[in-house]
């Protein structure tokens, strides 16, 4: 069953967007995020496809454990996120992102992500061009 997200605060739709990734829920994820249109931009990966950005999660989601909210922040349709992923990659580690997220008609139109790199290049092929 598909949640309409379109009269949702944007707060919340990012809110549901955060807690589909930490429960590797792709498809919910996925209905939280504008088809056609979305862009994603971290400092190893750039997506301007809903469905290229899903499979990549999918693929690469894993080591994700936990996401500990530290902060949040909403300006109108803005919504930024301190948070700590915690993470397993050969060893748990917790890793600091801060993420904006840009929410158009009650889904998710563009997340800029920002953290240290160093332990994600290592393992994963950068897709930034």
């Amino acid at each position: 069953m598909t949640v309409s997200t379109e009269h949702q605060a944007p707060e919340t739709v990012v809110s549901r967007y955060l807690q589909a990734i930490e429960g590797h829920d792709y498809e919910r994820a996925r209905h939280c995020l504008v088809e056609p249109g979305f862009c994603y931009i971290s400092p190893i990966s750039r997506f301007n496809d809903t469905e290229r950005f899903i499979e990549h999660m999918s693929l690469t989601g894993g080591i994700l454990q936990r996401i500990e909210i530290r902060k949040q922040f909403v300006d109108g349709p803005d919504v930024c996120h301190f948070m700590v992923f915690h993470v397993q990659i050969s060893e748990k580690m917790k890793v600091d992102v801060v993420q904006w997220a840009q929410v158009r008609e009650g889904r998710i139109a563009r997340i800029e992500a920002l953290f240290d790199a160093h332990p994600y290049r290592i393992l994963f092929e950068s897709e930034a061009n």
